[in-house]
């Protein structure tokens, strides 16, 4: 029985550590020849402080605009990274970029299930047991919710 990884599901929170994580996602798709698929996730537009004072409409313009947005820096920081590691074969490998709303968690592991990943690469801060109570941790919880590996990779230490 051989082991292999087709579709690889990278999560960025757009920190400025994420280029860090990113690498090892790359390395992992060259390494195994996979597709690369970067999502990341954004807060749910009934976070936003003045919902109830916009129209519908104007809510939907915010939130396909903060959808650009968010895919818009996703999609640069991907292209500098690749720029600065031309030895690093990102256009090969990158199959899609999106921004998506909602619970990380969630939308992390619906993308997963969507792209049909084999593993999950994402960082994590290494909160403490007790910040992880009270704050609670996206990588903590698509680590205990997904059925598939998990690479996390330390960030912010």
């Amino acid at each position: 029985m051989s082991y292999e990884i087709r579709s690889i599901l990278y999560a960025s929170d757009l920190t400025p550590r994420s280029p860090a994580v990113f690498r090892h996602a790359v390395g992992l798709a060259m390494k195994f020849n996979a597709k690369l698929h970067a999502v990341t996730v954004t807060l749910p537009s009934s976070s936003l402080p003045y919902e109830e004072f916009l129209s519908e409409e104007k809510m939907d313009e915010i939130k396909l605009a903060g959808h650009k947005k968010a895919e818009a820096l996703l999609r640069h920081r991907i292209d500098v990274f690749a720029e600065a590691n031309p030895e690093l074969d990102v256009k090969s490998v990158l199959a899609s970029v999106r921004a998506l709303e909602g619970d990380a968690s969630r939308r992390i592991l619906d993308v997963a299930k969507h792209v049909l990943a084999d593993v999950i690469v994402m960082g994590s801060r290494g909160h403490s047991t007790i910040g992880e109570l009270l704050l609670g941790s996206v990588a903590h919880k698509v680590t205990m919710k997904a059925d598939i590996p998990v690479m996390l990779v330390p960030i912010d230490r």
